[in-house]
């Protein structure tokens, strides 16, 4: 099925392929409604077309999309489109912990143990929310160039193990036997300590570089989870520490109760081990066993293969492990002739037994003997070796700060062996000075190893262009794709809309990785925002009043209703309840009705004539033609009609002398 380009939902817009697993693809995607970047995982069609997968897919989706942590990749959408499921999760451009592994190879103490503890920390969330993971390994484990770790594919394990599916269906994603538990890996019931165990596992790997069981098959795998104790991570890279060491053994311990119970136990132990890497920790069952040391393990006999990784099995009944079984005395058959003979041989040891004590006397003397010159020859031996031993034995130097180079040069003529374990970026170190040291300086030891971490000097990266982006955009890509550290002030803007970014200190420049970028992002116009009143139905100067007491700019337009009293607000441009800000403008129409209305005046000179007498009308102070009137001489009144609306003024003239001004209101 062609998914490039087809938009899921009306929404996700696929953009290409970024990955892909045993059940799903991986595809980045445009949220076209938030206008944002994410991870959409979709269904092979062969699952898809399982209604009971689809399901429990859906339902575990669900539930981890629940799970808000920062170590854990955020689950936005889960649903179905056309027969297509899928679940829309957070997009990390960034690496996997088995790249960086690979990459890097063993990781120092002091890493292993800051991403064990996030990887803790996600799994403690999970857990309290009762969701199991069921597949922790490093491929489920993203990290960004901070090696901030995020868990993903929450609740896809536990969907799978539902599933009847055999090897061969799985194909790429049976890697994930690496990492069973021992009853995940019988097909028991898992729970949160099985995650533990899992998490264990990935700590070995990270802190030797290796597995702690491999083999040619899957099965061969899952057996020696089950039966084999694992070489201790301390014997494969001396330069693991003591805590470390421990946590991890007690992690992978086989039995669930006296394994780590919760995750934040494990946390707790992480805390300690980082603040004292030198101490011990051992509270495990296996303890007192020493590294590679001879164990009675149950075999395969002992476990139905039935419960053995269901999805693992073999059509091969060699997988089984060709061990015998005693039986219990109770269970044996008794032979009718061994009986007889055992009589006989009784006889045959009454006439023996006299010479037998004779020859037991012999024979001890023989072996004392024997035992004091043996003891004596080997304690000669152990003395020797000791006194060998402690000839040998030297203090660590302090090499922390110098030059590898260097160390190599004066020490490795010493006898000293100077192994460099990894690489690092640093700020406080110029390239190829050493970072760390183990052992530490001042250590006495007859081992001259010494493990380094070398400085690869500042790590120089450009610095993006992120004027004019919302400021949620501008710091996820500084911080979490370039790995710098953002610092931001706001300050009021006319021009810059809120959340905003105005400026930045450096831009398309090279800077140190992690140092720090400063952006200012516009909090807007600063002014107070308003919340818009009704006023339609007051009269103009009432509305206007309340509204400028607001600091609001009022604009008035006319309408005409001839329902409606004049000068009363008929409508206004932001209804009530508007948000509006500070000196916005709103826009009210006011009624502006027609009206005539007969006036008559007195009092006009005696003896004026009609001929003399003229009539001007204004409406708020605008000139209007000169109204028709008529002269009663006898009464000296005129009598005009005047054609307005709200406040109309008049004046009366004799001769162009004003004689008599006056107002109607409508």
């Amino acid at each position: 099925m062609e998914l490039i380009g087809k938009i899921l939902a009306g929404r996700y817009e696929i953009i290409e392929k970024v990955g892909e697993g045993g059940m799903a693809y991986v595809f980045k995607a445009r949220d076209n409604l938030l206008n944002r970047y994410v991870a959409v995982k979709i269904l092979k069609e062969e699952f898809s077309k399982d209604e009971v997968f689809v399901k429990r897919f859906r339902t575990e989706a669900q539930s981890a999309a629940s799970l808000i942590h920062p170590n854990i990749v955020s689950v936005f959408d889960v649903g179905e489109d056309k027969g297509i499921s899928y679940i829309v999760m957070e997009l990390l451009e960034s690496k996997t912990l088995k790249d960086y592994i690979q990459e890097k190879g063993p990781l120092s103490s002091e890493i292993t143990l800051k991403i064990a503890a996030q990887i803790a920390s996600a799994l403690e969330a999970a857990h309290k929310a009762h969701i199991v993971h069921r597949d922790i390994k490093p491929q489920n484990i993203i990290l960004n160039q901070n090696l901030v770790a995020k868990v993903t594919d929450f609740g896809i394990a536990k969907v799978t193990n539902a599933t009847s599916a055999t090897i061969t269906s799985f194909g790429k994603t049976m890697g994930s036997v690496h990492y069973f538990s021992p009853e995940h890996a019988k097909g028991g019931y898992t729970d949160a300590k099985s995650d533990l165990y899992s998490l264990g596992v990935v700590m070995y790997e990270m802190a030797t570089g290796k597995l702690p069981f491999d083999a040619e098959s899957a099965v061969s795998v899952a057996l020696k989870h089950i039966q084999e104790v694992p070489v201790e991570p301390i014997v494969v890279n001396p330069s693991v520490s003591k805590a470390l060491n421990d946590i991890i053994m007690k992690a992978m311990e086989k039995s669930t109760a006296t394994r780590y119970q919760t995750a934040t136990e494990m946390l707790t132990d992480i805390s300690i081990a980082l603040a004292k890497p030198s101490n011990s920790l051992a509270t495990r069952a296996s303890s007192s066993i020493e590294a590679g040391a001879t164990q009675v393990i149950p075999t395969l006999n002992d476990v139905e293969e039935e419960n053995l990784v269901p999805n693992i099995r073999t059509r091969q009944s060699s997988a089984r492990t060709a061990y015998s079984v005693s039986q219990p005395r109770e269970a044996r058959e008794i032979n009718p002739e061994q009986t007889e003979n055992s009589q006989s041989a009784r006889k045959l040891d009454a006439e023996d037994k006299n010479k037998g004590k004779k020859k037991a006397i012999i024979i001890t003397s023989v072996v004392a003997i024997s035992v004091i010159v043996i003891g004596l020859v080997f304690g000669f031996f152990i003395m020797k070796i000791h006194n060998k031993n402690k000839e040998q034995e030297v203090e660590i130097p302090s090499i922390v700060g110098k030059d590898i180079e260097d160390v190599k040069a004066e020490y490795e003529s010493k006898g000293y062996k100077i192994s460099q374990t990894s690489a690092e970026y640093n700020e406080d170190y110029e390239e190829g000075k050493i970072i760390t040291q183990k052992p530490d300086a001042g250590t006495k030891t007859t081992d001259k190893t010494i493990y380094v971490t070398v400085s690869k000097g500042t790590k120089l990266v450009k610095v993006t262009n992120i004027e004019g982006k919302d400021i949620k955009v501008a710091k996820y890509e500084l911080e979490n794709t370039q790995g710098f550290v953002v610092e931001q002030e706001e300050k009021t803007s006319d021009t810059v809309a809120a959340g905003i970014v105005m400026s930045q200190d450096y831009k398309d420049v090279e800077r140190p990785y992690g140092s720090v970028i400063k952006l200012v992002v516009s909090s807007g116009d600063g002014k107070e925002q308003v919340v818009v009143p009704s006023v339609v139905g007051k009269t103009m100067s009432e509305a206007k009043s309340t509204l400028e007491g607001m600091k609001l700019k009022v604009e008035i337009e006319y309408g005409e209703d001839q329902n409606k009293l004049n000068g009363t607000v008929l409508a206004q441009s932001y209804p009530q309840n508007s948000v509006l800000k500070e000196g916005d403008l709103i826009k009210l129409t006011v009624n502006r009705r027609i009206v005539n209305k007969t006036v008559t005046v007195g009092s006009i000179p005696a003896g004026t004539k009609q001929s003399e007498i003229s009539v001007k009308v204004s409406v708020d102070g605008g000139a209007l033609n000169n109204t028709t009137f008529t002269y009663d001489e006898s009464k000296n009144q005129i009598t005009f009609t005047i054609n307005g609306y709200e406040k109309v003024s008049y004046n009366i003239l004799v001769n162009d002398s004003l004689i008599k001004s006056g107002e109607e209101n409508f």
